[in-house]
């Protein structure tokens, strides 16, 4: 029962604690980023960067370069550069147009631009050119959609003469928590007069454009709508608190970068090494412009999140999200299965299997990110099993910490501390006491000081104290030495139980033992006072085995461990008719040692209660 009760305590608090993290896990994204799903995927994001510190060997970098996608970069060599028709930013329309030129005559399948061109030039020859060199290459520009506090998507497009020879793609990206987890392929409906009713990705454009044919967007694995950004990192970059600008623009995945005054000045056949067959995406690097994404793994160039999308999309490199189903599950599960185990162990193991089992799931659902690119929540599911095992524990260290100190306080200073210790080693310390009283064989014994009261009349109080005092401090280890149990002291009486509260084949033996050794050690106690000038005493001592009722007795305010019946009263009689120096042991304790010690039969004994007489027997000494 006591462990089915642990039980069910520990399976209570692994639900409450499943509950807790789930409530997390479901919070919206904007809420609480410390703790939801957002900190989660930067988790994972984080281990995907640095394998090494999961010893995960061998994961895939996902940096190859992608042969189909290269990068023109806006950096801070091409602002100002006047050499290659550049002046301050923003640049006229005419450089795009050029740039535009130049990559179609170098064999560039699809150009997209990160770049908004939301307002008609001042000088309308510009959007001409611009719109011209489009005609020559598939050319995709950007705009940004925004969203009303009622949810109602809008957007600012690009002028009419652009939109008429380019396609348009939204770059616009949301960074709840305040980082970039993923981008929608495709927003809709959009409000009426929106060009085709839907708003699709600059990149979702832009791979469509440059393969021809439309993508199926249900093909695409997303969170919440959106495709999940693969994490990445800059090559030789590692300050994450600072902004990447066009001094380190080298991202694995492009499988060239060049800037936009090197693509506008380079010679026709290195430029035509650099864009021929491929998808050219141009955007801003320079730290002076406010293009900048916060990534899990640092703060980049917005174009560097739009790139790696146009690069997820080309191999079909994508993650996938555990079902909402399968992570609660196992926000339930897990801590459930932890509890059964951890109530059934000491809580030295138990802490142990706790931390094991964090530790390995949250190996298992790194490996799974970082080979298979399959998030499975880590962060909530680990959160509740750490709270299930720390609440687990404390309510087992506290429940068994109660019982301890029942236990000491209980039989600390009646029994040896080995056998105090044994009680505290068994499953349940409290049902080892039979605390409702349990029918058990015992041997009882009593020890009376001969003469006492007129010894007393001729000391003092404080004389009497004190020798009674080292008189049962000597007894008392001689008791506990043999695994007795000191009931009671009845003025200079002592009352014994072997054993309690868990009996042993050897009893009786046990108890005449220790009455040998009480003998010979009050005869040196005697020598010694004779000594000191004070009195010596002798001891008469009673011995019984039989069914005696143990367990607690008393009122719920003051109880005490003892025995009762009448085997109990047949001990008492025993050590009423002994003499000073003499050990009486009744038949059914002669039965039982009369193998290991030389006895004598007495002269039968009437005792009170009972009709016939018992026989008694006198313990003269160990057998050789």
């Amino acid at each position: 029962m006591r462990r089915f009760h642990a039980l069910c305590i520990s399976l209570v608090l692994a639900v409450c604690a499943s509950i807790v993290s789930a409530a997390l896990y479901l919070a919206p994204l904007t809420n609480l980023t410390f703790a939801n799903r957002i900190e989660d995927y930067r988790i994972h994001a984080d281990a995907f960067a640095h394998p090494a510190a999961l010893a995960l060997p061998n994961v895939p970098a996902h940096e190859e370069p992608n042969d189909r996608l290269a990068l023109i970069a806006i950096d801070e060599e091409s602002i100002g550069n006047t050499r290659a028709g550049l002046g301050p930013w923003p640049f006229p329309r005419s450089v795009y147009a050029k740039l535009l030129s130049r990559l179609a005559q170098a064999g560039a399948k699809t150009v997209a631009f990160d770049i908004d061109f939301l307002e008609p030039s001042a000088d309308p020859a510009q959007d001409a050119a611009f719109a011209r060199a489009a005609r020559t290459i598939p050319t995709v520009i950007g705009y940004p959609v925004t969203t009303t506090t009622a949810g109602i998507p809008g957007a600012e497009l690009p002028p009419p003469v652009l939109r008429q020879t380019m396609g348009i793609g939204f770059t616009s990206i949301d960074t709840p928590g305040g980082i970039v987890i993923g981008q929608p392929m495709r927003i809709a409906p959009m409000p009426a007069g929106f060009p085709g009713g839907a708003a699709q990705s600059l990149a979702f454009t832009a791979v469509a454009r440059y393969r021809g044919s439309s993508l199926d967007v249900q093909s695409v694995p997303t969170f919440r709508g959106a495709l999940l950004v693969l994490p990445f990192s800059v090559n030789g970059y590692t300050d994450t608190t600072q902004r990447v600008g066009a001094q380190i623009f080298d991202v694995g995945f492009a499988s060239q970068t060049l800037s936009l005054a090197g693509a506008l000045t380079a010679p026709a056949n290195q430029l035509a090494a650099f864009a021929k067959g491929k998808l050219v995406l141009v955007g801003a690097t320079a730290q002076a412009l406010p293009d900048f994404a916060p990534t899990a793994t640092g703060l980049y160039p917005g174009v560097f999140v739009h790139a790696r999308f146009i690069d997820q999309l080309l191999t079909g490199t994508y993650i996938r999200a555990a079902p909402q189903w399968l992570d609660l599950t196992l926000m339930f599960l897990l801590p459930l299965l932890l509890a059964a185990g951890l109530s059934q162990l000491r809580p030295a193991s138990a802490i142990v299997l706790g931390i094991v089992a964090v530790l390995a799931y949250i190996e298992i659902s790194a490996a799974l990110f970082d080979y298979r690119l399959y998030w499975l929540n880590t962060l909530h599911v680990a959160d509740a099993m750490l709270l299930c095992a720390l609440a687990v524990v404390a309510y087992r260290v506290t429940t068994e910490s109660a019982q301890r100190r029942f236990v000491t306080d209980l039989f600390g200073m009646h029994v040896s501390p080995a056998v105090v210790a044994s009680i505290l080693r068994t499953d349940d310390p409290k049902n080892a006491l039979a605390l409702s009283g349990k029918l058990v064989k015992a041997t009882i014994f009593y020890s009376d000081i001969r003469g006492f009261t007129a010894m007393s009349e001729r000391m003092t109080p404080e004389a009497i104290y004190d020798q009674l005092n080292e008189y049962f401090e000597a007894m008392c280890a001689v008791i506990f030495k043999y695994g007795g149990y000191v009931d009671k002291f009845i003025g200079d009486c002592i009352m014994v139980a072997f054993s309690a509260p868990v009996q042993t084949p050897d009893d009786a033996r046990k108890a005449v033992e220790a009455a040998l050794e009480q003998q010979r050690i009050i005869g040196e106690l005697g020598e010694r006072w004779r000594k000191e000038g004070k009195e010596p005493f002798t001891v008469g001592m009673g011995i019984n085995t039989g069914r005696v009722v143990m367990g607690n007795l008393g009122a719920s305010s003051r109880m005490n461990y003892t025995v009762i019946g009448d085997d109990v009263n047949i001990a008492a009689r025993l050590y009423n008719v002994a003499l000073g120096g003499q050990i009486i042991i009744s038949e059914s304790t002669y039965v039982e040692v009369k193998d290991f010690f030389e006895v004598r039969e007495l002269e039968p004994v009437v005792v009170k209660g009972k009709t016939a007489p018992l026989r008694t027997f006198e313990v003269l000494g160990r057998r050789s």
